[in-house]
């Protein structure tokens, strides 16, 4: 579908789902690297995050509560900003060992462990609301992390995935190309980090394949930022984009969403 450099990006010609030829790690662990890190990270993680935060804590947690896992956690922020929330436990998963002593030094976070999710001594069916922010993607064998969050959700619960959505990237990947070449440091599918470019129908799979009964799509503003950048004339571009998705979503009734894949599924 894809050629990135030096890896190709297939399509399965049985399910269609579209993922990379990398064979990468499924526990790995430095995708913030080894050093210590500073607090200057703060652009992209938290600001550059705030609205779609934001937005998501009205959504899915104001007016109730119960205990939050964000699995993927990074540098915390999400975590911080569920904590807020009156009512709300939040606790973080992450495997980076120097992202999580950025979230409890830094952010003062005592509720993030290091270490696969599976390995954390969270009891089954305790927690009301699971998030994978941007993670799921980078997962080569999603299987295990979801069977196990399965079972650390209530009846009830809710588990929220944020992801790329194949059928804007690849799009987008080959205007790129046509347009400025194959030039390194331009985010084209990142098929090196990204193990799978989902679709609706792909995630969709994957999450009843692990016991989800209930797969839905909804639309959060979103990171302002384009490729990590400050420039305001991008991100004006971004959320026009964003606006137009809603709107053409809303008009067809959801055959068409070319946002990211905003998903919730849920046991029932």
């Amino acid at each position: 579908m894809f050629r990135e450099f030096e890896i190709d990006v297939l399509r399965c010609r049985t399910c269609g789902h579209v993922f990379s030829s990398v064979t990468g790690e499924q526990d790995y662990d430095r995708y913030f690297g080894t050093a210590r890190i500073e607090p200057d990270r703060q652009f992209w993680w938290d600001d550059a995050h705030r609205r779609m935060y934001d937005a998501f804590c009205l959504r899915f947690l104001a007016g109730r509560r119960g205990r939050l896992l964000d699995v993927g956690c990074g540098l915390g922020y999400f975590v911080r900003r569920a904590s807020q929330m009156h009512g709300w436990d939040a606790f973080g998963s992450e495997m980076s060992r120097p992202a999580v002593e950025f979230a409890r030094e830094v952010l003062g976070l005592r509720t993030v462990t290091q270490g696969r999710v599976q390995d954390a001594a969270f009891e089954p069916a305790s927690f009301n609301v699971i998030t994978l922010w941007d993670v799921i993607e980078h997962i080569p064998d999603p299987d295990p992390v979801l069977a196990h969050l399965f079972s650390l959700l209530t009846s009830s619960g809710i588990l929220f995935i944020h992801t790329p959505n194949v059928e804007v990237q690849l799009p987008k990947a080959r205007l790129k190309r046509f347009l400025r070449g194959m030039r390194r440091g331009v985010h084209y599918l990142e098929a090196r980090d990204h193990a799978h470019i989902y679709s609706r129908k792909s995630i969709a799979a994957v999450l009843r394949r692990n016991g989800f009964a209930t797969v839905r799509f909804a639309h959060l503003p979103p990171i302002q930022s384009v490729s990590g950048g400050r420039d305001s004339l991008l991100r004006a571009a971004k959320n026009a984009w964003y606006y137009s998705a809603v709107a053409l979503s809303t008009v067809t009734r959801g055959l068409f969403n070319f946002d990211n894949l905003f998903v919730i599924a849920a046991k029932a």
